[in-house]
């Protein structure tokens, strides 16, 4: 583990327990010390609260719905303060048990406990609450492990306050384990979407007062503690509460590597005693028990694609959809997918995309770039080597765009540059080899294969929605947006400007806005700034606001950051980047017409303090004004389409977005036009998919069944259904159409 090197200078928009203290007692009525000679009547207590995962199941009094979950106590955190301690949950809704069942059951494996997948079952309450209950007890009953819960049943985040575990108690006190924790209750996302909400202050404060019982089996093969007792809402008992030790882990999770024919997947390395670091062993270190289960070999190169050149975004994505493992299901395993692929020097050692199926499903890493002195003096023996003949340093780049897949950011923008995973590559070649170490050989034998503090306390403790493969987009749990004047945190515009352009002002319902931006250093000096401000690179972020006031952050949904990092922008120098703004994650930036603001920000760390620049640019969207423009419009606006745009094209795999942009293009064709009648215009939406639209003889090719249709003749665009009265007229336009 490395320490971060500045306090965050970013905070979570999610609740997350921090640091608190374990007191010995409530009352003060005890021995100060566990080592002192015990007389009646006082009782030793040994309440054993020790590190690790514990299984949390909560009964309320005459309730149907119980709830079942995790409890994470950290003693390890070098960030837990002076006692060292963090204690955090999540909760899940549970269907109603029929009769009486003394202890919650564990989930259950085939080899040993935590190994073993969890049973597959309903992911929706309603869809328990429907189901004919399962037998009891799974067979085999084996070791229990962490249990991991439906998406769709999650309930509530516990940010835990205070602990209190008393060393010895009077006579004829019990001897009681108390936790107090602030319970913030989870808002679904709505449907076709996975960001939820919390609120922004505690749904209610809980206490559980417990008493240390035998563990009941199959609990009691973990030789660990196991808790009964009772939970209280300001001093009101709500019900009973169970807490069951099964894993010295916090979370677990699968890793499943796929490499394509002519790749090299990372391998394992020294660690320096005699043993090797990997994936799991790094994870180990944070707290994570991670499988890793190195799947298929060889995958075939898809048709058309030169593996050895630079991948684009659209053909990589249509890999990673085909060869992932369709069996998974991330309601019963956080699972990440990764494919390795040959690449070149140059392009990037690795990528991951914000959506493959679902949020930060997959990620990419590419064994044949490396490390190319463009993007660092400092890299020492790997300068221009491929990352296959680098092993510590191509485990380090792929385990960063791993931890990116459980959503955690660059240090540069959170803390600051270090030697550490999340810390790009270049930044780390640069921290160790830098001025101000004299060490240029550094890189990358002296690398640490660890998280820092702060990425750490995310992985362990941030709500399980935000962490678990499928849930939060990326980095949806930070505030976007460049510091407010009043923080005096961001530039003068004499210092550091940036100026937001666009190709027009004015949209269509439904088009695509071109942006760009460009930063440039107006100081007489050099100033240390992003080398890559596409939002790609994570440094910069763009906002909608519409006209309501109503904000929608557009998400990049490649994330491609290898080669960024923050370096020295000469006095005059500019950086610059573009975007189509349309689509993310978060849906569709101009969902109807009217006044929207449109605005970019870069900011990152300086010396922990947030620091940037933001500007922006007013946009109009048109209303439509023909049927023309409706159907256009409502041909566009198809989440398949938006990831078309996002891919930057050239995504034959996306088969409905082929269908959809293959219409829109017939919309301009001369019997289009007839149909709409004399003086009718095509409709302004195509202008901007006019260097985005499908090539004919690569659909043809790729997809042929979109061409023609089952009888030889080229597919028809919808056609939206005419009133009763007007068939006729329609009938003889279209006539007049053909002869046309």
């Amino acid at each position: 583990m490395t320490g971060a090197s500045v306090e965050p200078a970013m905070k979570p928009q999610v609740p997350l327990s921090r640091q608190i203290s374990i007191s010995d007692d409530e009352s003060g009525d005890q021995p100060a010390a566990s080592d002192l000679q015990l007389i009646p009547p006082f009782r030793l207590c040994k309440l054993d609260f020790r590190e690790g995962c514990y299984q949390i199941n909560f009964r309320p009094t005459a309730s149907l719905v119980s709830f079942e979950g995790t409890l994470r106590v950290d003693r390890s955190a070098p960030d837990g303060g002076a006692d060292h301690l963090i204690v955090s949950g999540d909760l899940y809704s549970k269907r109603p048990v029929i009769g009486p069942i003394p202890h919650p059951l564990p989930p259950v494996g085939d080899k040993d406990g935590d190994e073993a997948a969890a049973d597959a079952g309903l992911t929706s309450l309603a869809g328990s609450l429907s189901a004919v209950d399962e037998p009891a007890i799974p067979f085999p009953i084996r070791r229990p492990r962490i249990p991991i819960f439906p998406r769709a049943r999650y309930h509530s985040y516990l940010r835990v306050t205070s602990v209190s575990a008393p060393v010895a108690v009077p006579f004829p006190k019990k001897c009681e384990l108390t936790i107090t924790a602030d319970q913030f209750n989870y808002t679904q996302p709505p449907v076709g979407q996975f960001k939820g909400t919390f609120p922004a202050t505690p749904s209610r404060t809980v206490t559980m007062k417990l008493s240390k019982v035998a563990a009941p089996f199959p609990f009691s093969l973990t030789g660990g503690p196991f808790y009964q007792g009772r939970l209280f809402e300001n001093g009101v008992d709500k019900g009973s509460v169970t807490l069951a030790w099964v894993s010295k882990f916090f979370r677990r999770a699968t890793l499943e590597i796929d490499t394509l024919v002519g790749a090299v997947r990372p391998a394992p390395v020294p660690d320096g005693s005699g043993g090797t670091e990997f994936f799991d062993t790094v994870f180990a270190k944070t707290g994570w028990q991670l499988k890793v289960v190195q799947d298929q070999l060889n995958v075939p190169v898809p048709s058309g694609v030169v593996s050895t050149n630079c991948w684009s975004s659209a053909d990589l994505h249509a890999l990673m959809t085909a060869v992932r493992n369709p069996a998974t299901n991330l309601d019963t395993e956080w699972h990440v997918h990764m494919i390795v692929v040959p690449a070149k020097l140059g392009c990037s050692r690795g990528i991951m995309y914000d959506t493959i199926g679902v949020p930060r499903e997959g990620c990419a890493s590419f064994s044949d770039d490396g490390y190319p002195v463009s993007d660092s003096s400092n890299f020492g023996l790997a300068a221009n080597k491929k990352q296959r003949d680098v092993p510590r340093a191509f485990l380090r780049s792929a385990t960063h765009e791993l931890t990116h897949t459980l959503n955690q950011i660059h240090q540069e923008q959170e803390t600051a540059a270090d030697n550490s995973i999340m810390t790009t590559t270049p930044s780390v070649a640069d921290v160790l080899g830098g001025p101000a170490t004299g060490a240029p050989g550094v890189f990358p034998d002296q690398i640490a294969l660890a998280h820092n503090t702060n990425v750490r306390h995310h992985l362990n403790h941030m709500p399980d929605p935000v962490i678990r493969p499928g849930g939060w987009p990326f980095a949806s749990w930070f505030p976007t947006g460049a510091p407010q004047a009043a923080d005096r945190h961001d530039f003068d515009a004499s210092e550091l400007a940036l100026e937001v352009t666009a190709t027009t002002d004015r949209v269509a319902l439904g088009q695509p806005l071109d942006l760009t931006w460009t930063m440039t250093n107006n100081s007489g000096v050099s100033l240390r700034a992003p080398n890559d401000v596409g939002t790609e690179a994570l440094f910069a972020s763009i906002t909608v606001t519409d006209a309501e006031g109503r904000e929608r952050p557009v998400r990049p949904y490649v994330i491609l950051c290898e080669h960024a990092k923050l370096a020295e922008l000469a006095a005059g120098e500019s950086v610059t980047a573009s975007a189509k703004v349309f689509w993310s994650t978060a849906g569709f930036a101009f969902e109807k017409p009217g006044r929207y603001r449109v605005d970019v920000a870069v900011s990152w760390s300086a010396q922990g303090v947030m620091v940037g620049v933001q500007s922006g640019i007013d946009v109009f969207v048109d209303y439509p004004t023909s049927a023309s423009d409706n159907h256009s419009a409502n041909l566009v606006l198809h989440p398949d389409v938006g990831k078309w745009v996002a891919l930057g094209g050239e995504a034959y795999h996306l088969g409905e977005a082929c269908r959809r942009l293959q219409a829109l293009s017939q919309t301009a064709s001369p019997a289009a036009m007839a149909v709409a009648g004399d003086g009718a215009t095509a409709p302004r939406v195509i202008d901007g998919f006019a260097d985005m639209l499908p090539d004919r003889a690569k659909l043809a090719r790729l997809r042929p069944d979109l061409v023609t249709d089952t009888g030889g003749r080229a597919p028809r665009a919808p056609t939206r259904a005419a009133a009763p009265g007007r068939k006729r007229a329609a009938k003889a336009k279209k006539r007049t159409g053909r002869k046309a």
